[in-house]
């Protein structure tokens, strides 16, 4: 696989998020929106904006035929959370870490695994290899939302031990997730008429820079870049975008996988904390401010660090 990058390219495309954020940042400053519709907002994004983009993505794109292996992303993403919050519960132990734990795990083991990686790839590459990367994005992604909009709210809401249903499991976002693989199982890739599509495309299209803008005013309201304990940001931060990649690193290293499957495991293990995170965090009560922090802080280190890493890539998966 020709993987074709800079510095300076890899690095707008985290520049451009924090763009977009600055917008929603300078809204809430100015007193444009306040936080009953900033979280009215955040239900509109979960239960009907993301739904759209989901189904919109999956029926255009995805194929079974074309990807026998397709489960095996999924798993991965489910396998790259799990494991990342695990690792976060022990350095926060080991660390003696004071703070909410819960929110440190989740922010440890949940990347900006959709947006991010889309806005790189779309930068670096060319058409053919992007069309193929892009897939395994929206393939990673059907695991990554089966646990961020159905496990995790109960998990930040300690709601899971005690009234966990198999409903919980179906959310908005999974819903159109399951309906979306069911819709290409019966009637096949890009199958649904352009009356329906269309409209639902173009509604996704508003995922990406209005979540930015969410993001941006709850780093407002929350007062994002001073964090009120400084030790937890900077441990999640060092966790999120050093040790976790380097264990993911090592565990391909020995892995007979493509290397265009395992540059993009690769790519997601460097990834930012999920600003989905500071979405779910406004409807279970948890701590946004933690979450904002870690959120900010993550991606700006992530414009330096992220270049750094793919360098590394190189060096250790020379072909």
């Amino acid at each position: 696989m020709n993987i074709n990058f800079t510095f300076s390219s890899i690095s707008l495309g985290v520049v451009k998020l924090f763009m977009l954020m600055a917008a929603g940042y300078f809204t809430y400053n100015r007193k444009l929106v306040d936080e009953i519709f900033l979280d009215k907002l955040s239900l509109l994004l979960v239960r009907v904006i993301f739904p759209a983009l989901i189904i919109s993505k999956i029926v255009t794109h995805f194929s079974f035929s074309e990807y026998r292996m397709w489960w095996a992303l999924p798993l991965s993403a489910v396998i790259f959370c799990l494991a990342g919050m695990g690792v976060g519960a022990i350095v926060f132990r080991v660390l003696g870490l004071k703070g909410p734990v819960r929110e440190f795990m989740c922010a440890s083991g949940f990347q900006n695994c959709g947006y991010l990686p889309m806005t790189l790839i779309l930068f670096s590459f060319t058409q053919t290899v992007a069309d193929k990367l892009l897939i395994y994005v929206f393939l990673f992604v059907v695991g990554f939302n089966l646990l961020m909009w159905s496990v995790i709210p109960l998990f930040l809401s300690r709601e899971l031990r005690k009234s966990f249903r198999p409903g919980h499991l179906f959310t908005p976002p999974v819903v159109a997730t399951v309906f979306a693989l069911l819709w290409v199982a019966v009637f096949g890739k890009e199958s649904m008429p352009a009356v329906i599509i269309e409209p639902l495309g173009l509604l996704g299209q508003a995922a990406f820079p209005l979540a930015m803008m969410v993001l941006g005013a709850y780093l407002c309201r929350y007062q994002a870049h001073i964090p009120e304990n400084k030790m937890p940001i900077i441990s999640g931060v060092i966790l999120k975008l050093l040790l976790f990649p380097v264990i993911v690193i090592g565990v391909l290293f020995f892995l007979p996988l493509g290397r265009d499957l395992k540059f993009f495991l690769f790519l997601e293990s460097i990834m930012p904390s999920a600003v989905s995170l500071v979405i779910v965090g406004a409807y279970t009560g948890a701590d946004n401010r933690f979450f904002s922090s870690m959120i900010f802080y993550s991606h700006l280190a992530a414009i330096f660090i992220i270049p750094l890493w793919l360098e590394v890539f190189h060096l250790v998966f020379k072909t």
